[in-house]
């Protein structure tokens, strides 16, 4: 099976690490603990969002864990011949300039230490990521595509594409026939196994 696997909220927490750094660094609770985004989450501008993630960039990108089972289901996949693709709009990665740069070799060092396992790495745009994780699915022709964004969940569910949706705060409202809810990396492998 060839699989697309997003980064952010699926190989890692981002909610939960957001929540976290967010309280230390606005120094209050989250105003919208559900909220997809860091501005929204703390009820703060798109200023304050980019200093907050430029202050944490590296920690999020160099320092966070792998969610639990991640590096054992993507081992067993690999494997069992599957073929996974990193499908990631990793902020700034697409950008050709030092900071593009930065960002993609911090996330191509985190998979190796990590000992993730990828055919490749697809970096999206954040400003048209449905339409290009959808474009790359159909490139590599991806059978099932695993994230936690709502929005691109929707986007690829509506156009044919069997989502896994990583259970998180901000997608709890996401229904579709071709979205399959899952809780956990021993989730995803049993449908794959299944399937």
């Amino acid at each position: 099976m060839i699989i697309g696997i997003d980064a952010d909220g699926v190989l890692t927490d981002m909610a939960g690490f957001n929540c976290k750094y967010g309280e230390i660094f606005f120094k209050r609770k989250p105003v919208d603990p559900f909220a997809y985004k860091t501005g929204d989450m703390f009820g703060v501008g798109h200023s304050q969002e980019i200093l907050f993630g430029t202050r944490y960039f590296y920690e999020y990108c160099c320092k966070l864990q792998p969610r639990e089972d991640a590096q054992e289901v993507n081992r067993q996949l690999s494997d069992d011949s599957h073929q996974l693709y990193a499908i990631t709009a990793r902020k700034y990665a697409v950008q050709h300039n030092p900071l593009g740069w930065l960002s993609r070799h911090l996330f191509t060092g985190w998979l190796k230490k990590n000992e993730l396992r990828f055919e490749d790495i697809l970096f999206c745009t954040e400003s048209n990521t449905p339409a290009e994780k959808l474009d790359y699915c159909k490139r590599i022709s991806a059978e099932i595509m695993i994230d936690d964004n709502p929005e691109v969940a929707l986007f690829l569910a509506r156009n044919g594409m069997t989502v896994l949706l990583f259970d998180a705060p901000y997608n709890k409202d996401i229904a579709h026939e071709k979205i399959i809810r899952v809780y956990g990396w021993k989730e995803i492998y049993k449908y794959v196994i299944q399937t």
